[in-house]
């Protein structure tokens, strides 16, 4: 079998064996095998992950904000139904609670069935599940966080409804706290890039990392980081996480692809990815 999604730039994947092909009341859900990529989730015709490649998105959406926050004690995560986005915030030992956000549990559920790390989140006593609309969850909520994942919108879309989507998360931030979201679309659709820096910087000051993300369409995308956190800077050469700095001093590889070492690499934006956002 094969796999492509109809985008005018995209993997094409194929020799996919079938591992999962489930309908919910919600979406439609597929768990593919590729032999070079392992496994392989698509959610309504969409990539959500390839198993060989997710630890160059899900580390830095996670660590890289995380990096500017002594010890970040709460986390939300807008979508994520893979689990690990939330596997990587539990691995910090001031977390006392992560809470999950998603609309369908049966994305949980599978991934549970094929993965060690998500049937250890779901186990977690610090992981807090709620199967819910994320926007009917934001609009009610009182709780603030040190770290909100969007894992989930196309934000600027949101705001192009009227609704003021980033200034209602940064609103749920602690003083300290911090947004990260990579923007939906590739680079190359520089109008979407600007339009979604330019929505941001309205209301904060902001961090941008180039991301490679082989498995979505374009391959190179942006991390946003924003919020109410005064360490925020895209000229910090340092981390500012106990944690990380931990890990530092234990001369430890605790990341797959994340290393505390190398922020100002991941704070280094080239003089044709700067034109681009300009």
């Amino acid at each position: 079998m094969y796999f492509y999604e109809k985008d005018n730039i995209s993997i094409y994947l194929n020799n996919l064996e079938v591992l999962e092909n489930l309908i919910t009341q919600k979406q439609s859900i597929q768990i593919f095998k590729h032999s070079n990529l392992g496994m392989i989730l698509v959610i309504n015709g969409e990539i959500q992950h390839i198993q060989n490649y997710q630890c160059l998105y899900h580390e830095l959406l996670v660590h890289l904000p995380a990096s500017f926050i002594e010890d970040p004690k709460t986390a939300l995560i807008i979508g994520g139904g893979s689990l690990f986005a939330a596997y990587e915030l539990l691995k910090y030992p001031s977390i006392t609670n992560v809470t999950l956000c998603d609309h369908d549990e049966k994305v949980l559920q599978l991934m549970a069935k094929y993965y060690t790390h998500a049937s250890s989140v779901i186990e977690n006593k610090k992981f807090n599940f709620i199967e819910k609309d994320a926007l009917e969850y934001l609009s009610k909520c009182s709780n603030t966080y040190d770290l909100i994942i969007n894992d989930c919108f196309n934000l600027l879309n949101l705001q192009h409804n009227k609704l003021n989507i980033y200034l209602k998360l940064k609103n749920l931030l602690t003083k300290e706290g911090l947004c990260s979201d990579i923007i939906y679309r590739h680079i190359f659709d520089g109008e979407i890039t600007k339009s979604s820096i330019y929505e941001i910087k309205k209301i904060s000051r902001i961090v941008l990392s180039l991301v490679t993300v082989p498995e979505y369409p374009g391959v190179l995308h942006l991390e946003t980081i924003w919020g109410n956190n005064k360490n925020l800077s895209q000229s910090c050469t340092q981390v500012i996480n106990n944690y990380q700095k931990q890990i530092l001093s234990s001369n430890k590889d605790v990341f797959d692809y994340f290393s505390p070492k190398n922020l100002p690499f991941y704070l280094y934006l080239p003089p044709y990815i700067k034109r681009i956002i300009t």
